[in-house]
């Protein structure tokens, strides 16, 4: 491991940093994130892109630290009752990381042979974002378009909800997103939006062409400019009570369903 630092008061710049990714400005401004718990933070060490590691002296006591003593990344240790001051989670986490945040240029997600990508259009609530994040990134999906007045997928829940799965997949952060589905549009994407009241059952759609489709906000669902665009809108079939689901999980549905209809 680089070098091992306890730390006892709150105006160490590790703190002051951490305190700062709290928020979006303040992870915009220093390019960083954190993660929390031991598998996220074995994740982002795996991906290379870990600042240092925030850590409680009870957990460097533990036999789990162990596993991270290998690695060239300075940690720092602190009291629980500091690491509660630097990271608003309950219960305070034994191990945290702080993250390079990567960001993908919009074009260069729709680059590739026959890309399968995502829009997220306004996802209100960050645990809902982490988990749709979850599933795309388990499902196989080449990156996500996330509008920008939705969601922080670099919010602590958000991270957390995903399981580390920001750390994988590429994401880009578009104003404009009609824009974006006009260019993928002329690269001849399909677009398909996805509705409770969509035209076409989502098992009679081809998804297997370079394919953007498009979710949409828990309450209001895909705005209206961008179902314009869609080539389709496309619907689960409800069998039961209830006439819709979860952001995530209708996500994962489809995600799911566009990766079987690809491998034949």
């Amino acid at each position: 491991m680089g070098i091992v630092e306890n730390i006892g008061s709150q105006k160490h710049w590790v703190i002051e940093l951490m305190r700062d990714i709290q928020t979006h400005k303040g992870r915009m401004t220093r390019g960083a994130f954190h993660v929390e718990g031991a598998m996220v933070v074995r994740r982002a060490l795996q991906a290379g892109r870990t600042r240092f590691i925030l850590c409680t002296d009870r957990f460097a006591n533990s036999s789990e630290f162990t596993d991270f003593g290998g690695l060239d990344v300075d940690c720092y240790v602190v009291s629980e009752g500091l690491m509660s001051k630097a990271v608003p989670a309950k219960p305070v986490p034994g191990i945290t990381a702080c993250v390079d945040l990567l960001l993908e240029e919009p074009a260069s997600l729709l680059e590739g042979y026959s890309p399968l990508i995502f829009l997220v259009d306004r996802c209100e609530n960050p645990d809902n974002l982490g988990m749709l994040l979850r599933s795309l990134d388990a499902a196989g999906i080449d990156g996500v378009f996330l509008t920008d007045d939705g969601a922080d997928p670099f919010n602590r829940l958000s991270v957390r909800a995903s399981r580390g799965a920001v750390l994988n997949l590429k994401l880009a952060i578009v104003h404009d997103s009609e824009i974006w589905v006009n260019a993928a549009r002329l690269r001849n994407f399909k677009i398909i939006a996805t509705s409770a009241h969509g035209d076409v059952c989502i098992w009679d759609e081809d998804l297997t062409v370079p394919l953007v489709i498009i979710v949409g906000n828990e309450h209001t669902g895909v705005r209206e400019s961008l179902k314009i665009l869609s080539d389709s809108v496309v619907y689960l079939p409800m069998s039961g009570l209830m006439q819709s689901l979860n952001i995530a999980v209708a996500g994962a549905v489809v995600a799911y369903e566009a990766i079987r209809q690809r491998r034949g």
